[in-house]
């Protein structure tokens, strides 16, 4: 009897024990607190706008920081979900032929073409955003706006949030050379 391949449903048997089942499981808790954290940008956004909304309607005194902070804090919920969508397979691919591939072809075209391109891809964001959140950091620099806040906190951001990009694609490159080899691994989280 044949089974068809499920792409929602990944069947995978866990990692019992040593070094590697503690990585994993680290990068995915990482991940998935970071992405937690980053949820609650979105109620305290929230709560803000309507903050805002009472201050300049209701009492005609808007706040010269409101849309200001509103952008900050929902650019630190888009950069910091990067990781926890990764853990959870959440983001977008196209998929004509992938989802129909077994598990080691996938793991194998993974590991060779979009594991490279991720790793390329966040290097060169850990490495950019560093050196921009540094310039921030060290000369000073404040948005240039009537609230002016200092810019190095949302560089830093991009930072952090990169850098558990890059985790979580470890994470992600190991369970694909697990793949390959015969050993499945499951997510942790």
């Amino acid at each position: 009897m044949t089974t068809q391949y499920d792409p929602t449903r990944e069947s995978r048997e866990p990692i019992q024990t040593g070094v590697i089942a503690g990585l994993l499981r680290w990068i995915d808790l990482l991940s998935l607190w970071g992405g937690r954290i980053a949820s609650y940008m979105i109620l305290v956004a929230t709560v803000q706008v309507c903050y805002e909304l009472v201050l300049r309607y209701v009492f005609n005194k808007p706040t010269v920081w409101g849309l200001e902070m509103t952008l900050y804090l929902c650019a630190v919920t888009y950069v910091m979900s990067g990781a926890y969508a990764s853990v959870h397979n959440a983001h977008i691919r196209v998929d004509l032929f992938y989802s129909q591939w077994r598990p080691k072809v996938r793991a194998a075209v993974d590991i060779l073409v979009t594991d490279l391109l991720f790793f390329f891809f966040c290097g060169v964001l850990v490495w950019q955003s560093s050196l921009w959140f540094y310039e921030a950091w060290a000369d000073g620099l404040t948005s240039g706006t009537i609230w002016d806040p200092p810019i190095w906190p949302m560089r830093l951001v991009l930072v952090v949030g990169g850098g558990l990009l890059f985790l979580s694609g470890v994470g992600q490159f190991v369970r694909d050379i697990l793949t390959l080899f015969g050993k499945k691994a499951e997510a942790t989280v």
